[in-house]
């Protein structure tokens, strides 16, 4: 999937250093288990979705991308890799 390979590239690439030191986590996510499950409800998805989530003092921001990830991830490769690298930039602020 174009979605999951570039996102996969974007982190591992550009924020290395962060996935090193656990400041940015990649997680995918199989909502066909009872662990997946509980998620898939928490964010309200059904199918294969995108979210960039930020954690300060306790707090959750929640953003989903799917719609973007899905309109320019095969297409529009280097727009998707951009875009999801300055919202990973923006929730390290």
């Amino acid at each position: 999937m174009a979605i999951e390979k570039n996102t996969k590239e974007v982190v591992n690439t550009l924020f290395a250093n962060e996935l090193k030191n656990g400041t940015v986590v990649f997680r995918t996510v199989d909502i066909s288990t009872p662990e997946g499950e509980k998620i898939a409800d928490k964010y309200e998805v059904t199918w294969s979705s995108l979210f960039v989530n930020k954690w300060k003092d306790g707090k959750e921001t929640c953003n989903n991308l799917t719609e973007f990830g899905f309109g320019n991830a095969r297409k529009n490769p280097d727009d998707f890799k951009k875009g999801l690298a300055d919202k990973i930039r923006q929730s390290l602020k």
